[in-house]
């Protein structure tokens, strides 16, 4: 049975090592029948969270950014794959503030582990 699968790539250098996983990633998925998307935070406006709790107690962000188009993406998707980075043993600072904001989200999304 297929799948929606989102594939994000976090890198924000276009020709990274996770950008070359992520796409291996698409294509094997797709060649077993998934549907694919594949989205780069590169060059994505994902503004720094300001602690206001909007997203808990609305659902929206009150930013204006890219996160909101992004996170619709993410609610629809069966299956989410990242691709990351790792600088000094831990994931760099603008990711960092996109999982800050998917875990904000996430009580607005029913999310099965």
């Amino acid at each position: 049975m297929a799948k929606k699968v989102l594939i994000i790539s976090t890198s924000l250098r276009g020709g990274s090592n996770s950008d070359m996983l992520a796409n291996e990633c698409a294509k094997g998925a797709k060649e077993a029948g998934h549907d694919v998307e594949l989205l780069s935070l590169k060059g994505k406006d994902i503004k720094y969270c300001i602690g206001c709790l909007s997203c808990q107690r609305t659902g929206m962000c009150v930013q204006k950014d890219d996160i909101a188009d992004i996170m619709a993406k993410v609610k629809n998707a069966e299956v989410i794959v990242y691709a990351t980075p790792i600088y000094y043993y831990e994931i760099f600072n603008k990711n960092k503030v996109y999982y800050v904001l998917n875990n904000d989200f996430s009580s607005v999304f029913e999310f099965q582990f």
